[in-house]
């Protein structure tokens, strides 16, 4: 039997705990009371970047005893041994909001359930999510092992960022009374463009394209070619962009750059057409007018309908209203920019998950 053959027969989970072992690192942490931001962005996703810098800022604003310590997602297992022989039981753990609970992306689901299952005696408290299921056999399997592992936890802390969410984990979690659920914005909502490195950019006349092309999709060849037509009959330039760069492992000091231009280059344009949750959101922190059309699940939608449904310069539109398309961007268009100091949402939508940090 090959080596080859030998490792295709090892489970992944004991390939993963080998590979961790093999590759720990010390991590030298600093003294006093400390809240870690695990599994924090250091790929080319721009949305989760976000996520991961405005995480860590609203930290620093509401813990301000508190070193707050980003953990980037690749290093996760590696560090996981120095930490747990370091940590103190007045510590707090954090976990990366985002769209990435559920079965979509179960890598990452497995390294927040490993998370969880490392700190006993500590808070953990899970920043607003976006739960994703279905029927399947897969789906449900996946829910179940959430709902045991996030359930042995003392003190856990799960917060969704849209009410379907919120009502599903309210469901999946409602016989286990240590178990808090909450509610509030993506968190990239508590930000401005000002405080993610954003400075004012001269005015273009294009108008961006920012669709998605992967699993998310929910646009068909003909709607995508509808909506192309409209944009071309404003007569503006139109420029195709995307909220994912692509890499792995990225510095700190580039993911900030890649962040700071995204916003940039939102802020520069006329309008931005988007079926992305960061575009839109990255758009209206820009103060740019935004044209949101949905995704392939309920994210986006119930975002909108919760949080963003009398924001001035969006308006969404279901993919049965893509007939009407040319008016939506005619209004659009005619609007002026916001402000790079004014976040979407007030601060006071973040205090159910102010209360689950500070009230240790």
């Amino acid at each position: 039997m090959s080596i080859a053959t030998i490792k295709n027969l090892i489970p992944l989970k004991i390939k993963q705990s080998v590979t961790g072992y093999i590759n720990a690192k010390d991590i030298v942490l600093p003294n006093g009371s400390r809240c870690f931001v695990f599994l924090a962005a250091d790929y080319g996703n721009i949305g989760d970047i976000a996520i991961s810098t405005a995480q860590k800022q609203y930290l620093e604003n509401i813990l301000t005893d508190y070193k707050v310590i980003s953990i980037p997602i690749s290093q996760t297992r590696f560090v996981l041994s120095s930490i747990k022989k370091q940590i103190k039981t007045n510590d707090i753990v954090t976990i990366i909001g985002g769209g990435n609970m559920g079965s979509i992306y179960p890598d990452i689901e497995e390294l927040r359930q490993l998370v969880i299952k490392s700190f006993p005696a500590n808070r953990i408290v899970c920043f607003p999510q976006t739960l994703d299921w279905d029927s399947s056999a897969k789906s449900k399997r996946i829910l179940k092992t959430i709902t045991k592992n996030y359930a042995k936890h003392p003190d856990i802390h799960v917060f969704a960022r849209e009410s379907i969410t919120q009502t599903k984990l309210n469901e999946i979690f409602n016989i286990y009374d240590n178990v808090n659920v909450g509610l509030v914005p993506d968190i990239v909502m508590s930000a401005t463009a000002a405080s993610l490195g954003t400075i004012d950019s001269s005015q273009g006349l294009e108008i961006l394209r920012c669709l998605r092309d992967d699993k998310e999709v929910a646009l068909s060849t003909v709607q995508y070619s509808i909506v192309d037509k409209a944009l071309a009959d404003t007569g503006y330039k139109i420029e195709k962009t995307d909220t994912h760069a692509g890499g792995s492992q990225l510095d700190e000091t580039y993911c900030a750059k890649l962040l700071s231009d995204k916003l940039r280059q939102f802020r520069a344009a006329k309008l931005v057409v988007t079926d992305r949750l960061h575009g839109m959101i990255l758009c209206l922190l820009s103060g740019t007018p935004c044209l949101v059309l949905p995704n392939s699940n309920h994210k986006i939608r119930q975002t909108q309908s919760d949080w963003l449904y009398d924001h001035p310069r969006l308006i969404f539109l279901e993919l049965d209203e893509i007939d009407n398309i040319n008016e939506s961007i005619s209004k659009l268009l005619s609007l002026p920019k916001g402000d790079l100091h004014d976040s979407p949402v007030g601060i006071k939508k973040y205090n159910g998950l102010k209360k689950a940090l500070t009230h240790i």
